[in-house]
């Protein structure tokens, strides 16, 4: 028997945890909530097409400015 043959057939991964969410999609309803009012305290325009990845650095780079 081949060990690494057995090990791959008896481990499997679940693709829910094993895979980040894809940067290339859309802000999550929760990200755009918090951008929104994130962006209101500031002072900052609102932009609604941003991206998963886009979104977070927005949150991140905004909470810097309004705490």
């Amino acid at each position: 028997m081949n060990m690494q043959t057995d090990f791959a057939d008896t481990v499997q991964l679940d693709a829910a945890l094993d895979v980040p969410p894809d940067p290339r999609e859309p802000m999550t309803a929760s990200q755009e909530a918090r951008l929104r009012e994130l962006s209101e305290r500031a002072g900052e325009p609102f932009n609604s097409e941003l991206t998963v990845q886009q979104a977070e650095d927005r949150i991140e780079l905004l909470r810097a400015v309004v705490y």
